[in-house]
């Protein structure tokens, strides 16, 4: 028990909450991810514009130009969805969750995030061993020979981070502070 707790006082609202806490220090990692998301877009039109440039004018597109579009894609996904799910920009269907009182309201979210956080940590566990055995055998793209593992490796981080996201998600303290 805190010291104005003991003297019978309110807890001390100044003080930020551990998820308020966490939360403030990962919205800018967040933020960061989900711009290299955007670059990664933005490589994305380059690439393919480049290479149908080269095709029509060169008559050679590019040979990699597939490969890495798709790591690109795959990268700007998984970039950018701890961001998504800490501000609950998903799509949503809340015909059924519309029609709850506020208090089901709130109790339906706080079970949708610890699904979702279930999700993400069953993710995990399923790509932390195919990440182990592209770093053990140095796998490689066919065409580019771009290693794999560093592309690869977003996964685990992104479901990690989603994960917290999740949960900050069904933390009413971080919901409260984040509207205001």
């Amino acid at each position: 028990m805190r010291d104005d707790e003991k003297k019978g006082g309110a807890p001390d609202k100044g003080t930020p909450n551990i998820a308020v806490r966490i939360g403030a220090f990962l919205t800018p990692v967040f933020i960061a991810m989900a711009v290299l998301a955007a670059m990664a877009g933005c490589a994305i039109v380059v690439l393919i514009g480049a290479s149908v440039t080269m095709r029509y004018f060169a008559f050679a597109p590019f040979r990699f130009t597939e490969e890495i579009v798709g790591l690109l894609m795959t990268a700007a996904f998984f970039l950018a969805l701890p961001l998504v799910t800490l501000r609950a920009d998903h799509v949503r269907v809340l015909v059924l969750v519309s029609a709850l009182p506020e208090r089901a309201r709130i109790w339906a979210h706080r079970l949708s995030a610890l699904f979702g956080a279930a999700f993400c940590l069953w993710f995990l566990a399923l790509c932390l061993p195919w990440l182990e055995f592209a770093i053990d055998r140095n796998i490689k793209t066919e065409v580019g020979r771009l290693l794999l593992y560093p592309w690869m490796a977003l996964l685990p981080l992104s479901m990690a981070l989603s994960v917290v996201a999740f949960l900050l998600g069904a933390s009413s303290q971080f919901q409260r502070n984040k509207t205001g």
